[in-house]
C-alpha cells in the first residue's frame, strides 16, 4: 500500500470515528443531564427527535409572525433546514424580502443545542479579567463565582479550577452585583438576529465572555434555569427539575405548576437547596439588599430563594432570623405586581406599575402588535403585552426604581456590604413562544432588551462607579417554530392514551400506568403493572411506537440504571 493510499485510508478512518464520536454526543449529552437531573422515583428519561416538542396542548389562536427572507435562510442552514422546502411549504413569494405566517407554538425542554447553548457575560473589571472563552461553563457556576469574589464559603460551592484564570487577585469586594437573565436568550436568539443587540455585542469585547455557556441539567425550562442561577444546585438536589408535572386522573391530564402545593397554596419548600442570597445574607446579619424581579414568580423565587422562609441546614453556624426580600412578580390577574408576603416584601416603587396603566402612558411611544381599549381587553391579551417592549420597558423602569428606593436612598451602595439584585428580562421568551425567536416581532423584543440592558449599565456606572458586577445569561433557548423546522407536536394526554392502551380498555379511563410524567422524566405505576402484567420493556416499546404525521417521535428511551454516575 503506497503512502498516498495509506493516507486516504487514515483520513477516511478518522472521518468515521469522528461521525461516531459526534454521533454519540446528543446521547451524553442527555444521560449526563438525566444524572443531574433525576428524582428519587424517575424511571425513565425521554429523548424526543430534534424539533419536536412534547407539551401541554397547543393554543387554540395562532398568530401572524413576520419574518426576513435572509435571516430565516441562515436559521434553517444554521439547523441544516432547507429554504426551498419551506418555500415550497409556505407558497411563499420568493422574490419577497419580508413575508409572514400564521404559526402556533414552540417550546423548550431538550439537550439539543438549540435549548442548551447560552450566552453568560460578566462585567466587573476589578474582579474579571476581560476576554473571550470557550471552556465549559454551566449556570450552577454562578454563584460559585460570586462566592469567590467575595470570599465567601457557599453551601453548594462546586470547583472553579478551571476558571481560575477569569480571576484577579484583589480583596475589594463590589457594593452590589446585579444578575440580568435575558430569558429564551439562547445563542440561538442572538445568532438569528445579528446586529439587534449592539450593547451586548459591545459588551462582549468588554467583558468576561463565555460565548458557550451550556444548561447541563433536565430540564431546560425557566423554573430549573433559575434555580440553577440562584442556588447553583442540579435538580437531582433541589428537586426543581421541571415547569410543571403532569398526573392522570380519572380520564383527565392534570398539571401542576412548579412551587403550586397540594391545596394550591404557594409552597417555598419544593425548593430544597439553599440559594446564594439566602446564605449570603444571613451570613452578613441581614444587611444586604436582596432583590429579585420577574414577572412569573418561578424565576424571581428561583433566583432569590426563600427569603423569610429560609430554614438553615443543620451544619450551619448562623443563628440570625432570616428576613423578608424584596422578590416579587405580576399577577395578571390584577394588572398588577405582587409576592407570597410571609416570605418576601413588595418594593413600593412596583405600586407605580399598574399594567394597564404603564400600556396607556407608553403606548403612544412604542410601535407594538396589540391594542387594548380597556383593562379588561389587556387582560384578554395579557401574553402579548408580555411578549412586547411595553413589558421590557416595565421590567427595566421598575427595576432601577427598586434599587433606587432600597439601596441608593438609603444610602446602602457605600456600606461596604455587596448586595444582590437578580432582574429576569422575560419577553423575549413570550415573544418566542407566540411568535418564534425566528420572528421581526422577536427582534423586536430583543432590540429593547438590549436598550434596557444598557440603560441599567449606564445607571449602574452612574451610582457604583466601578464597584459593581454585572453578570448577562439566560435560562434556556428554544426551538425553532414547528412550522419552520417540520418539526412534530405531542401532547400530554395523547401521550397517557397511548401508554395507558397497554391496560385492559375498561381500565384506561380510570388509571394510568404513568405516576407522573414532565417532559423528560417519567414515573411508573410499579404497582399496577404488576397487577397486569406489564414490564417496563413493553412500556418502553409503546412510547417509542408513538407517531405523529406517521412519524416516530421519541428518539430513545433510558432506564435509570442506564444513566452513567458523572463528576465534575
Amino acid at each position: 500500500m503506497n503512502n498516498n493510499v495509506k493516507e486516504k485510508v487514515f483520513i477516511l478512518f478518522a472521518i468515521g470515528i469522528y461521525f461516531i464520536l459526534t454521533s454519540c454526543k446528543w446521547e451524553q449529552d442527555y444521560k449526563r443531564a438525566a444524572f443531574v437531573s433525576m428524582q428519587p422515583d424517575t424511571d425513565l428519561f425521554l429523548a424526543p427527535y430534534p424539533f419536536n416538542i412534547f407539551d401541554r396542548e397547543a393554543r387554540d389562536a395562532i398568530t401572524l409572525s413576520h419574518y426576513s427572507k435572509e435571516e430565516i435562510k441562515n436559521i434553517l442552514a444554521e439547523h441544516e433546514l432547507s429554504w426551498d422546502q419551506l418555500n415550497s411549504d409556505w407558497n411563499l413569494e420568493t422574490e419577497d424580502e419580508h413575508f409572514s405566517k400564521e404559526v402556533n407554538y414552540t417550546s423548550h425542554y431538550t439537550q439539543y443545542a438549540y435549548d442548551t447553548e447560552i450566552p453568560i457575560w460578566i462585567y466587573g473589571p476589578k474582579w474579571f479579567e476581560n476576554g473571550v472563552y470557550s471552556d465549559e461553563i454551566f449556570q450552577q457556576h454562578i454563584p460559585s463565582i460570586y462566592a469567590k469574589i467575595l470570599n465567601y464559603q457557599f453551601i453548594n460551592q462546586i470547583p472553579l479550577d478551571a476558571l481560575n484564570k477569569i480571576f484577579k487577585h484583589t480583596d475589594e469586594k463590589p457594593e452590589i452585583i446585579v444578575t440580568i437573565v435575558v430569558d429564551q436568550g439562547g445563542r440561538q436568539l442572538y445568532k438569528a438576529h445579528n446586529g439587534a443587540y449592539p450593547f451586548l455585542e459591545s459588551l462582549s469585547s468588554n467583558s468576561t465572555y463565555f460565548k458557550k455557556g451550556k444548561v447541563i441539567h433536565l430540564e431546560s425550562h425557566t423554573a430549573v434555569g433559575h434555580m440553577a442561577i440562584g442556588t447553583g444546585s442540579f435538580p437531582k438536589d433541589a428537586k426543581i427539575f421541571s415547569n410543571e408535572i403532569y398526573t392522570y386522573v380519572d380520564g383527565k391530564v392534570n398539571h401542576r405548576p412548579v412551587y403550586q402545593g397540594m391545596n394550591q397554596n404557594f409552597d417555598l419548600s419544593e425548593l430544597q437547596s439553599a440559594s446564594f442570597s439566602d446564605e449570603w445574607d444571613l451570613s452578613q446579619n441581614n444587611l444586604p439588599v436582596i432583590i429579585s424581579q420577574c414577572y412569573a414568580n418561578r424565576a424571581a423565587v428561583g433566583m432569590a430563594g426563600h427569603g423569610k422562609e429560609y430554614k438553615q441546614i443543620e451544619s450551619s453556624k448562623q443563628t440570625n432570623t432570616p428576613d423578608a426580600d424584596y422578590v416579587y412578580w405580576q399577577d395578571a390577574k390584577k394588572l398588577a405586581w405582587s409576592t407570597h408576603s410571609n416570605a418576601f416584601q413588595l418594593p413600593v416603587a412596583s405600586q407605580k406599575y399598574n399594567l394597564y396603566s404603564f400600556y396607556l402612558a407608553n403606548k403612544s411611544t412604542i410601535n407594538t402588535h396589540f391594542e387594548a381599549k380597556n383593562p379588561i381587553e389587556l387582560l384578554s391579551k395579557i401574553h402579548h403585552f408580555q411578549a412586547s417592549e411595553f413589558q421590557v420597558k416595565m421590567d427595566g423602569a421598575l427595576f432601577r426604581d427598586t434599587i433606587e428606593e432600597t439601596i441608593l436612598k438609603q444610602n446602602k451602595h457605600t456600606d461596604g456590604i455587596t448586595d444582590l439584585a437578580y432582574l429576569t428580562l422575560k419577553a423575549t421568551d413570550a415573544v418566542g413562544h407566540l411568535y418564534g425567536w425566528e420572528t421581526q416581532e422577536a427582534k423586536q423584543v430583543l432590540k429593547a432588551t438590549d436598550e434596557e440592558i444598557k440603560t441599567i449599565f449606564e445607571f449602574l456606572q452612574k451610582h457604583y462607579g466601578d464597584k459593581f458586577v454585572l453578570l448577562v445569561t439566560a435560562d434556556h433557548g428554544a426551538a425553532p417554530m414547528p412550522e419552520i423546522s417540520n418539526g412534530l407536536f405531542l401532547t400530554h394526554e395523547t401521550f397517557f392514551a397511548k401508554v395507558n392502551e397497554l391496560l385492559p380498555e375498561t381500565e384506561r379511563n380510570k388509571v394510568s400506568l404513568v405516576n407522573w410524567v414532565t417532559h423528560s422524566q417519567l414515573s411508573l405505576n410499579q404497582n399496577l403493572m404488576k397487577q397486569y402484567n406489564i414490564t417496563e420493556d413493553m412500556i418502553i416499546d409503546k412510547i417509542l411506537s408513538i407517531r405523529v404525521k406517521d412519524r416516530k417521535f421519541f428518539r430513545k428511551i433510558w432506564k435509570r440504571n442506564e444513566i452513567p454516575n458523572v463528576s465534575f
